[in-house]
């Protein structure tokens, strides 16, 4: 069962700052790097698999992935040297203690995932694609405070360090490709920029989130979904990156707001025709020509049910068959309708967590009701949306 603690532990990310004893430009925060992260994660998997023929094994990456996102969550307050070192030399310890403290907020499901994330080997293939994802994502950030102030004490050791850090994975072919190509570094710099999108335009809010912070809580949501209702391990992926990505043409467009969207004739269409535009002349061509296909499907009509079994999209009206006949890895599906409520989730948690903050404008107060009142007794694959929005 899915708890509501569980995902305000992973939303608080939103108030953890990263490289906050550095001279900093604009403000990093944790969900936005986690978010970063996953998204360089698949980049790097999936390069790893076409052009090497490797196995990634994506449902141990994700749940490796999440349990990572939950750990920083729990140590918050631990610099990343301190972190690091810790993890070196009290390794048992401090895993012990994050444990404990997810035993508080976490069901038998996600604790089991943890024990198996912690039992495993640092070489595995899919920590070591999360290893290089967590540095390529830190690198990105400290650039920008590299540039910043360059000369400020302990910054250049800092960049040594990191660097020397990525240069441990460039036995990974995407690694190798960030590093002396422009295509696919453009693509992450596009999706990396989100962070700087705030949502709910015009609306004052605590904490402030991003697009991109936004886009990893609704993966995490959608996913913890997947696994709670038993989607097969293919639609349990899909959903999760189709998730990820959901908001990515943003980037292109910028975030319109819902009244403006929903409120002028005709619009919301128009926009959907240009996001689909701008992602197939912009954002695609930066990608390998074999995920391409990938990428139009995740982003394409991104709250419909939808399968590919013979390698053509198909649009599902029947949720039941999602579930049922569908729920199989050979059709390739993805429940758009579930990202849709994540999505909702999201919106939710954001709106009600500034509201317990004590910035609560009428805006806020009108969409967390609003959202109370549309999944009042609502369930999708059998779980109870009404009963989670209203105990979190």
């Amino acid at each position: 069962m899915i708890k509501p603690e569980f995902l305000h532990l992973l939303f608080s990310t939103a108030s953890i700052d990263r490289w906050n004893d550095q001279i900093r430009p604009v403000d990093f925060v944790e969900l936005d790097k986690q978010a970063h992260k996953m998204i360089i994660a698949w980049l790097l998997g999936r390069i790893e698999e076409e052009e090497n023929g490797t196995k990634v094994d994506w449902p141990k990456l994700i749940g490796h992935g999440m349990v990572e996102f939950s750990y920083r969550a729990v140590v918050t307050d631990l610099k990343p040297p301190v972190f690091h070192h810790l993890l070196q030399h009290r390794k048992r310890e401090l895993d012990r203690y994050v444990e404990k403290e997810l035993l508080k907020v976490a069901d038998s499901r996600f604790m089991a995932l943890f024990h198996t994330y912690t039992k495993s080997d640092d070489d595995e293939l899919e920590r070591r694609i999360l290893n290089a994802a967590h540095f390529l994502a830190s690198r990105w950030e400290f650039e920008i405070i590299y540039d910043f102030h360059p000369k400020a004490y302990g910054v250049a050791a800092i960049k040594e360090k990191i660097d020397s850090e990525v240069e441990e994975y460039l036995d990974l072919t995407g690694v190798r490709r960030l590093e002396l190509g422009k295509k696919s570094r453009n693509f992450l710099e596009i999706c990396a920029m989100l962070r700087f999108q705030k949502r709910w335009a015009k609306t004052p809010r605590l904490p402030q989130t991003s697009v991109l912070g936004h886009m990893i809580f609704v993966a995490a949501a959608g996913w913890l979904m997947s696994l709670e209702y038993g989607a097969c391990e293919r639609k349990t992926v899909n959903n999760f990156f189709a998730a990820l990505f959901h908001d990515i043409a943003e980037a292109l467009t910028r975030d319109i707001i819902s009244p403006v969207k929903y409120g002028v004739e005709g619009l919301d269409e128009l926009l959907g025709e240009y996001e689909k535009k701008v992602v197939e002349e912009t954002l695609l061509p930066l990608l390998p020509r074999y995920l391409r296909e990938e990428m139009r499907y995740y982003v394409t009509d991104e709250f419909a049910d939808r399968i590919r079994p013979d390698g053509r999209l198909k649009i599902v009206t029947d949720r039941n068959l999602m579930a049922t006949e569908y729920n199989s890895d050979s059709f390739d599906g993805i429940d758009g309708s579930l990202i849709k409520v994540a999505d909702h989730i999201g919106a939710y948690i954001e709106a009600s967590a500034s509201i317990a903050n004590g910035v609560a404008t009428s805006h806020l107060v009108g969409a967390r009701d609003g959202l109370l009142k549309k999944y009042e007794g609502y369930e999708i694959y059998g779980i109870d949306v009404g009963g989670l929005l209203e105990a979190l």
